[in-house]
């Protein structure tokens, strides 16, 4: 069949466009043998059919299409659906074409690649990354042309453009069951051919009845920011916010708190009842915006390799005693008792040494591609479904959790090979069952954190999960780890989707194996990305650790999900490439946006570099009047600097240096703070601060000299040093500052 010329293609403005519609069944692919174009003012319909009584219907409009596949003959073993766009042009040389998907720092630490390489294994190498880890996440099983095609649970849209073009197509998914899309992309007589593939998660193929129609809703469009990695799904994301269903992403259960949890900073499967209930203790007295306890892995007495869902299959002999005396369900009752509620890590893999596997591999999906001594249960067989709920039943209803980090939780749900022994439901309609379960047994003001695979900002997990990690441990340190999570973090941050789904930049604590440099790097990071979802460490055994007050500090305040910026970055450049800075709008220790009282920006400025680097700062860049005069503070070593109208300021990093700026106009203003400010009010010569918390030792930083200070019309004591004071803030309330 020949291809169709659609005018409705027009609107992206990337030449005469050509569809070719077709499915594969059995391995063959089958095109249409004819199909019939209906336009209207706003969109297309097109209704195609094949030689077997199959129908193919499209519907246009606004950038959506909506697709109908029809089986009309008997039973058959769909492999996917596909359709090919050919004539894309851009204008530019052909060699400038370009992809980007956010799988690719994922994968291949790089974001955008031409179109015509090949991402496989053998090419990887020929790829200047300029760092010699390059490719350390290209392992067997997830390296492969297809775009889009990875376990790790990516942002579901691609991006073509060309290099020398603010112009550029978007394409992204707008519903996620049965179907996943992954791409392929060449040229064809020096034109862009985009090959899109609808297509099953964990199968090779699906068993669709006589009559039934599988349905499929993709957004297509044209964005003038493809030179903008912060606005280059704006389009794309205004649509979708509109499709999804309502979600515990989009709640504040994960926003304004914190999760401290057993496994990283040194403490990993080295836990106990007792030294849980003492932090616990400690971290209700010294820190206010925890709120959770998280268990993770090392209750299990088999704790090695990690498992968990595992656990139940043995009865209480799958919980370690010698660790745990009373149960797990003594140790959450205790937490609670103290004020804070009690969350679990539950693995989803199970080792091979296993008595569940010894005794059932048949409820295993075979994952030794990948994994050669661990498998995950198969939730295509009645009898494993009927477990993992009892195993959920019991972890987490009986023992009393009222919320999870879910681990190694994805693989036969995500895996674009096939795993499941059953190929009547995919792997997306199996996803979609086990979280409906989880959420039964979740609290519901609980949260639910997925783990491994690492996830890339997918949208659609948002629907049951309240937070998602998007980068590898940084366990008690590790360099190499925060330098990636830069790049990870800065793939979905620019989505700009955090109001739908909170990212998680893993745990923070006193990074016992980081030196001072590296370390003040990740807390840096934490605090700029919003992404502080999680805490670690034993705190309580080190009150007098010189990391603590920073790290107390940089708690005062959670604001996860906060709109972040990125600064001075050209996602296009090649190599392994991260922003120079993160922003955003409004004072790191408080949640309140705009307010020119306070800082009106919070920045981070990060140099990845094992040499120093010069960074510049303007008002400009950072969206704020440049004809004003604006003051800069160090929030660490409260120095503050200036920047004149229409001036910029400079700063040197030294190797993997960072520095944390509080951006505020020059009048009387609030520079800094180490306790969470819900707003402040200016009446004549005072500022009244509005405090959330008592806090300890709380310090205050003002732009002009302090008078005094009085809470309910009295004064009170305090330490003042000209423009700063120091004192017990023991209760939250109104505290009055006169200058």
């Amino acid at each position: 069949m020949k291809t169709i010329h659609a005018d409705f293609f027009d609107f992206l403005k990337a030449g005469k466009i050509s569809f070719l519609p077709f499915c594969v069944i059995d391995g063959e692919n089958i095109f249409p043998v004819s199909c019939k174009k209906t336009l209207w003012d706003d969109g297309l319909q097109l209704h195609c059919e094949y030689a077997d009584g199959m129908t193919d219907d499209f519907y246009y409009r606004d950038s959506v299409c909506t697709r109908k596949f029809r089986n009309g003959m008997a039973k058959i073993k769909l492999n996917e659906l596909g359709l090919t766009l050919s004539g894309i042009t851009f204008g530019g040389k052909t060699v400038d074409d370009y992809f980007y998907h956010n799988e690719n720092p994922r994968i291949y630490e790089r974001m955008t690649f031409p179109v015509d390489y090949s991402r496989t294994k053998g090419d990887a190498g020929e790829l200047n990354m300029d760092v010699p880890e390059i490719f350390q996440w290209a392992d067997i099983g997830v390296v492969c042309d297809r775009i889009g095609r990875c376990p790790y649970q990516p942002f579901p849209a691609l991006h073509l453009g060309n290099y020398a073009s603010k112009h550029g197509i978007i394409h992204g998914s707008l519903a996620q069951n049965p179907f996943y899309h992954n791409y392929l992309v060449s040229h064809q007589q020096n034109k862009v051919t985009l090959d899109i593939f609808s297509s099953f998660k964990s199968l090779s193929y699906l068993e669709v009845e006589s009559g039934e129609i599988l349905t499929d809703v993709w957004y297509i469009g044209a964005t003038e920011y493809a030179h903008d990695l912060d606005r280059l799904f704006e389009g794309y994301t205004k649509v979708l916010r509109q499709k999804l269903p309502v979600n515990y992403g989009a709640t504040n259960i994960n926003r304004d708190n914190l999760v401290w949890g057993t496994w990283n900073d040194g403490i990993f499967r080295d836990v106990t009842e007792k030294l849980v209930l003492q932090e616990a203790e400690y971290l209700k007295k010294n820190f206010p915006t925890v709120r959770w306890i998280q268990l993770d892995d090392g209750y299990a007495v088999d704790v090695s390799p990690a498992h968990g869902l595992g656990v139940p299959y043995e009865g209480e002999d799958g919980v370690d005693h010698k660790k745990f005396p009373k149960g797990l369900r003594h140790m959450t009752d205790e937490i609670r008792r103290i004020g804070l509620r009690p969350a679990l890590w539950i693995g989803g893999l199970c080792a091979h040494h296993t008595k569940i596997f010894k005794e059932h591999p048949e409820w295993f999906c075979d994952y030794t591609m990948r994994i050669k001594d661990e498998s995950p249960l198969d939730p295509s067989i009645p009898e494993a479904r009927e477990y993992m709920t009892h195993a959920l039943d019991v972890l987490m209803t009986e023992y009393g959790f009222d919320g999870m980090k879910h681990d190694f939780w994805s693989f036969a749900f995500e895996e674009s090979h096939p795993l499941l022994q059953r190929n009547t439901k995919s792997g997306y309609y199996y996803r979609d069952w086990w979280m409906k379960e989880l959420r039964k047994r979740v609290a519901s003001d609980g949260y639910l954190q997925t783990g491994c695979d690492i996830v890339m900002g997918n949208p659609f997990l948002g629907q049951y999960f309240t937070n998602y990690r998007y980068g590898i441990d940084i366990g008690s340190g590790n360099w190499e780890n925060v330098k990636i999570n830069f790049l990870w973090g800065a793939a979905c941050f620019s989505l700009h989707i955090s109001d739908i789904f909170v990212p998680n930049s893993d745990s923070i604590g006193l990074f016992p194996d980081l030196n001072d440099v590296d370390a003040m790097f990740a807390l840096n990071y934490c605090i700029a990305s919003r992404s502080m979802v999680e805490i670690a460490g034993k705190l309580s055994e080190n009150q007098n650790h010189p990391r603590l007050h920073l790290l107390k500090k940089a708690a005062c305040n959670v604001n996860n999900g906060q709109e972040v910026w990125l600064l001075d970055y050209d996602y296009r450049k090649p190599g392994f490439n991260i922003p120079k800075g993160l922003y955003f709008k409004s004072a790191f220790f408080s949640s309140e946006e705009e307010n020119p009282l306070m800082p009106m920006r919070t920045v981070g400025l990060f140099n990845v570099l094992d040499k120093k680097m010069k960074m510049s700062l303007n008002a400009a860049k950072l969206g704020l009047d440049k004809q004003k005069t604006w003051l800069i503070t160090n929030i660490w070593t409260h120095e503050i600097f200036e920047i004149s109208p229409g001036k910029s300021v400079s700063f040197q990093l030294e190797a993997h240096g960072s520095m944390l700026l509080g951006i505020a106009e020059k009048s009387l203003v609030l520079l800094d703070a180490n306790v969470k400010i819900n707003t402040v009010i200016k009446k004549d010569n005072s500022l009244s601060l509005d405090c959330a918390f008592s806090v300890p030792d709380a310090e205050f930083l003002f732009s002009e000299k302090i008078k005094n200070v009085s809470f309910n019309g009295k004064n009170i004591k305090t330490e003042i040093r000209e423009n700063s004071c120091k004192f017990d803030l023991k209760k939250a309330g109104i505290y009055t500052f006169e200058f």
